[in-house]
């Protein structure tokens, strides 16, 4: 009878803590990646025309160094209250990306209340994070949920590795 009650006791031990780790969120240090120092001259508009838009705020961005993924820039900018619009530049080959995700992202969570930090990432590290409401390219496309999201980037994409919601407050 003892003898079960441990075993019982032990596997909802181990039940219940494997039910936590499940609900962690990531860590920029399960996403490594090594800086580098390089830094191109300027942004490639022939390969980013869409650059042109934004050219100052990128080349300000660009002279600051890499701050994301080992050899990338993340450079944004406000569209308005509660809005932020962003881009990421290759610090090798002056190449820009645009992920969606960057595009008009809400920081707003209703009253008063904005993410402190809406976008964060390290230097070291593949992981970024959104906290609020991504953005879309397209008009159509169904509002996102409200919260944080967790992101990898790679192949020069963010991928969605997981979300916590937050409601609007």
């Amino acid at each position: 009878m003892k003898r079960s009650f441990i075993t019982v006791f032990a596997w909802a031990t181990l039940g219940v803590s494997n039910f936590g780790q499940s609900s962690l969120v990531p860590k920029f240090s399960a996403f490594p990646t090594i800086v580098e120092t390089t830094k191109a001259k300027s942004i490639d508009f022939k390969k980013s025309p869409e650059a042109q838009t934004f050219r100052t705020r990128l080349t300000e961005g660009l002279r600051g160094g890499v701050n994301f993924a080992g050899h990338f820039v993340v450079v944004g900018w406000g569209c308005g209250t509660g809005c932020i619009s962003a881009a990421i530049i290759d610090a090798r080959t002056g190449n820009v990306f645009w992920p969606e995700q960057f595009n008009a992202l809400g920081v707003w969570y209703g009253g008063d209340s904005y993410a402190d930090e809406p976008i964060a990432y390290k230097k070291n590290s593949r992981l970024l994070v959104i906290t609020g409401v991504p953005g879309e390219k397209s008009d159509d496309a169904p509002e996102k949920p409200s919260g944080v999201y967790y992101y990898e980037w790679k192949n020069n994409r963010l991928r969605l590795i997981k979300f916590v919601p937050k409601p609007m407050e």
